[in-house]
């Protein structure tokens, strides 16, 4: 009878050491389920905007003729599709038109009657045009250039332009008068955008000016330009216009011409200006409960070609913002 609590005494020890260890085995499961968790997020943590996701925008746009008539560039087939004013009018391919004037150029006759085109692109898309002088021009979403169906290369060659586009402006070589030397012509090429009247020779430039926007940027990626008649703006340089004001500041030539070369890159930039460029190329409305945040700071640098939800996560990946799709509505929250 004296042995029977000693022997009651070890079972309970070892009951105990049983259930101690069970608990330190699922201590150790749960630290190691942890660190894998954090390494790899649920999928449904990391696909909660696959159900409402956004393609990216596309080559789209509509070209109005001089007579009225609208042709929808992303239905149309290649090849010739109107003649205007001495040139022909040819989709080369996807997302692109040139003006092909013929070999004599237009006669005189025409280039006093000459009548306008104009290239507009919806939200949601970009389209590529290269003018009858051989000017190439790049339009963002949104953005709609006006001009002359021909024009006259001995004068001024004035295009209008409606929110963003990067130009591509080159010598003009013609004819000398013995018909067989080539020379090259000094006359200005002018986009007029908003309060905004730039002329150059020859440059590279993008000129971002939005109705929405409250400010019209111009910058020069090559050349010499003259903005307002009085304002000279060089290679790497930007003009800024803000309400009446007019300043020429360094350039930052990667953010500018971002949306060229298919990518959102922002450094230290608002996200109310970021989120414009996001509304025009996926064609989204953009709300924000909190307006406060709209004036906060942000770098961004993700591909224009992934679907809103990988632009939206690389700036929720700061810690600072967070985002709600509801159809093609994006809630900006805290």
């Amino acid at each position: 009878m004296s042995e029977q609590p000693e022997k009651k005494r070890i079972f309970y020890d070892r009951r105990a050491f049983r259930y101690l260890a069970i608990a330190c085995l699922a201590l150790i499961a749960c630290a190691i389920g942890a660190v894998f968790y954090n390494q790899h997020p649920k999928p449904l943590r990391e696909n909660r905007f696959a159900k409402r996701d956004i393609h990216a925008g596309s080559s789209r746009a509509t070209l109005t003729l001089t007579n009225g008539k609208k042709i929808s560039l992303d239905e149309a087939p290649n090849g010739i599709l109107a003649q205007e004013s001495g040139a022909s009018i040819i989709r080369t391919g996807p997302g692109q038109i040139t003006y092909a004037v013929n070999e004599n150029g237009p006669k005189s006759d025409t280039l006093k009657n000459v009548g306008f085109n104009s290239l507009e692109t919806p939200l949601g898309g970009q389209y590529q045009v290269r003018l009858p002088d051989g000017t190439k021009v790049w339009l963002n979403a949104g953005s709609k250039l006006t001009y002359p169906a021909s024009f006259d290369l001995h004068k001024e060659r004035k295009v209008e332009l409606i929110g963003e586009a990067y130009f591509e402006v080159v010598k003009i070589p013609v004819k000398a008068n013995d018909g067989i030397n080539e020379v090259q012509l000094n006359t200005s090429f002018v986009v007029i955008s908003g309060k905004q009247r730039i002329e150059v020779e020859v440059g590279r430039f993008n000129i971002s000016s939005y109705p929405n926007d409250e400010v019209i940027k111009t910058t020069l990626l090559e050349g010499v330009g003259k903005i307002n008649n009085d304002h000279i703006i060089k290679s790497e340089q930007q003009a800024v216009i803000k309400k009446e004001n007019l300043e020429i500041i360094p350039a930052n030539i990667k953010e500018a011409v971002a949306w060229k070369n298919g990518l959102f890159l922002f450094e230290d930039e608002s996200l109310e200006t970021i989120m414009k460029s996001i509304s025009r190329w996926y064609d989204v409305e953009i709300v924000y409960p909190n307006e406060s945040v709209r004036k906060e700071l942000f770098s961004l640098s993700v591909s224009r070609f992934d679907n809103i939800s990988a632009t939206l996560k690389s700036l929720e990946n700061t810690g600072f913002v967070r985002f709600k799709i509801k159809g093609r509505k994006i809630t900006v929250l805290r």
